[in-house]
């Protein structure tokens, strides 16, 4: 085992105390942007190009930077739309299923096993797609890039500090996931459930995930759940029959967006988009339309409910 797999696992626990603290969420932030409110958005979107600041370590030959990068194809804007409809319904994208899992939401043990069906339906019906790999421009983008994130940052300070505990917080997620990233690639929890599933259903010894990113979901976990207790957010909830219904459907969605799309918001965030890739760029745009159509189903269901029924005498 790598002796710097102590300091991975230090930030690993970091970046769940940190996703804990700051409410880590795209469904929240695209609910925030519906109410006027860009900043959580934009922090989401933009961390993972936080990726770039390990660039010169992979030019000194002393990292392995693997920025996966795909053609376009209509099925990561479908895949992702899925997902994102899913993720609503859930309540919370992928790490943001485990911060709440870690907040005593046992509802989100459902949300886990319906990703785990998706992808195991999918995997099932045996659908071949053919993508196509895009290559990674790294001549200028990822300095341009760093530049920008930095003068971002010193902008949300500098005009808004009240804003600079949530946009700093996202941004040290960004920083930190890029330092777990090369030391594990496949290092988030939706990652490793899948995986996971994988290797039992399929027998493959070969695919299950080793003992360092077990070390490194724990970790995260562990930081999720001190930052919940933290803030007092720890609430044991324990779900009735139709809300495990719901977050089991949410889940499949969530496993078969993922799959169609070659990966859940996580992946598409930290690794998809700073790959430049068209791919990438689809998925999170059907992420967010997907999200926000659940949003607005919500939305209705809501008001369905809420209105008042009509007296006897006025049917």
């Amino acid at each position: 085992m790598s002796p710097y797999i102590v300091v991975v696992l230090l930030f690993s626990g970091v970046i769940g105390f940190a996703a804990q603290v700051t409410g880590l969420c795209l469904v929240r932030g695209v609910s925030d942007w519906s109410r006027g409110q860009r900043l959580r958005l934009l922090a989401i979107l933009s961390s993972g190009f936080w990726v770039y600041f390990y660039m010169p370590l992979a030019h000194l030959d002393l990292a392995t930077l693997h920025l996966a990068g795909y053609g376009f194809h209509w099925a990561f804007l479908v895949g992702g739309a899925i997902f994102g409809l899913g993720a609503a319904l859930n309540g919370a994208c992928s790490v943001s299923t485990a911060t709440r899992l870690s907040s005593g939401d046992i509802s989100m043990v459902f949300t886990i096993a319906g990703w785990l069906l998706g992808w195991l339906l999918f995997d099932y019906i045996d659908v071949q797609f053919s993508y196509s790999v895009q290559d990674f421009d790294n001549t200028w983008l990822p300095w341009v890039a760093t530049a920008g994130l930095i003068a971002a940052c010193v902008a949300v300070y500098w005009r808004n500090q009240q804003a600079w505990p949530l946009w700093g917080g996202i941004m040290l997620v960004g920083v930190l996931a890029g330092a777990v990233f090369l030391y594990q690639p496949a290092w988030s929890p939706s990652d490793f459930v899948r995986d996971t599933g994988l290797a039992i259903v399929r027998r493959d010894t070969a695919i299950l995930p080793g003992i360092g990113r077990l070390g490194i979901l724990i970790a995260m976990l562990m930081g999720m759940a001190l930052g919940a207790w933290r803030h007092q957010r720890f609430r044991w909830v324990w779900p009735g029959l139709h809300s495990m219904g719901k977050h089991l459907g949410s889940g499949v969605l969530m496993g078969l967006g993922s799959t169609l799309a070659l990966g859940g918001n996580d992946f598409q965030l930290l690794l998809a988009l700073p790959a430049a890739s068209s791919a990438g760029l689809l998925a999170t745009l059907g992420m967010l339309l997907g999200i926000r159509l659940g949003l607005i189903l919500i939305g209705y269901k809501k008001s369905a409910v809420s209105m008042p029924m009509p007296s006897s005498k006025e049917i």
